[in-house]
């Protein structure tokens, strides 16, 4: 089957939102050569999946658009997105491989849907997008700590705490994290080392070195290669900014763990902003070390939260799931890395 070929007017003119629809074309053309036996019959299973995780990507973050932009009929498209959804999930369990039906049928239904619901439902919202949300050339990007750069476990500072307060894991969590949240306070700049090293040694009843706390925390942080790679590659082309939640340990032993030195241009941490996510200071502390304008830097995060504070701020955005997408997505957008 011939495919179908991405024309001018199904841009709405969003780079987030058009390299999304540039992706969701390519997994139905890849449909299509199922259909003609240009593949392999076992990858449908694989392109349902792909189907399911890339349309609820895409419509989390069209809706946050929308919902940004106030546009008027969000209920209505929802319902459209939450059919979609509904429909590929049912043929994605009706498939049989000995059965060509239900890929026909499929490839029937999202190619209509796809070509119907850009070129009408979308292109209705396009005019309150433009109007309300920012569509200036990017020029700089800001990458999210937590979950694009690298993961975070506790194990290893709870293990720390535990032991030493003689209390549970459980308990050492809710101190640190919740009541009295005295980590949490470290990192919105509420508490500085020293009342933050006081208040938990009040409540373990013992001291617990503040060297062991910087590098049990360190410990915590698990890099992901590929982002820091591409983090130094897109630093190539324009300036590149890290912005996260992070206690003072961060600068001087976080990084190091990373490996992150030289891939970033400025790193902006809460503890210095005095403010924790998704509070927009933080975004708009790290245009300003990049020199840049709101407007002209992209957030890439992975949390919903943080993109409806950084677009509250005028920054543009885009929705962070795995590396391979994210470079899938720049490429679309016209983005050098």
């Amino acid at each position: 089957m011939v495919h179908i070929q991405w024309k001018d007017r199904y841009n709405i003119n969003f780079r987030e939102i058009d390299a999304q629809h540039h992706g969701l074309l390519d997994l139905l053309n890849e449909l299509a050569d199922l259909k003609d036996g240009l593949q392999k019959p076992e990858q449908v299973t694989q392109i349902f999946r792909s189907l399911c995780d890339y349309a609820q990507t895409h419509f989390s973050s069209e809706e946050r658009y929308m919902q940004a932009a106030d546009y008027p009929k969000l209920a209505q498209h929802r319902q459209e997105h939450a059919a979609f959804v509904q429909r590929v999930l049912e043929l994605g369990r009706d498939f049989d491989p000995d059965d060509p039906l239900v890929l026909e049928e499929t490839l029937a239904f999202v190619k209509d849907w796809y070509l119907d619901h850009i070129i009408k439902s979308d292109q209705d919202y396009a005019p309150f997008l433009r109007r309300a949300l920012p569509t200036a050339p990017i020029d700089g990007i800001l990458l999210g700590l937590d979950g694009v750069v690298c993961t975070w476990d506790a194990g290893p500072l709870l293990s720390l705490v535990a032991a030493r307060s003689g209390r549970t894991e459980g308990e050492a969590r809710r101190a640190l994290f919740e009541d009295p949240g005295l980590l949490r306070a470290l990192e919105s700049g509420q508490l500085d080392l020293e009342p933050f090293h006081s208040g938990l040694t009040a409540w373990a009843g013992t001291p617990i070195p503040q060297e062991d706390l910087a590098r049990s925390y360190a410990e915590a942080l698990h890099p992901v290669p590929p982002m820091l790679q591409l983090a130094g590659r897109l630093k190539a082309h324009q300036p590149v900014g890290l912005v996260g939640d992070a206690p003072p340990w961060m600068r001087p032993l976080g990084l190091g763990r990373l490996g992150s030195e030289g891939r970033f241009s400025a790193e902006v941490f809460s503890f210095e902003a005095g403010a924790r996510l998704p509070d927009k200071a933080l975004f708009l502390e790290a245009a300003s070390r990049l020199g840049l304008s709101p407007e002209a830097c992209m957030l890439i995060h992975r949390d919903p939260a943080c993109l409806d504070a950084a677009q509250a701020a005028h920054f543009q955005t885009l929705h962070y799931t795995n590396p391979v997408m994210l470079m899938a997505e720049l490429r679309r957008m016209g983005i050098p890395f």
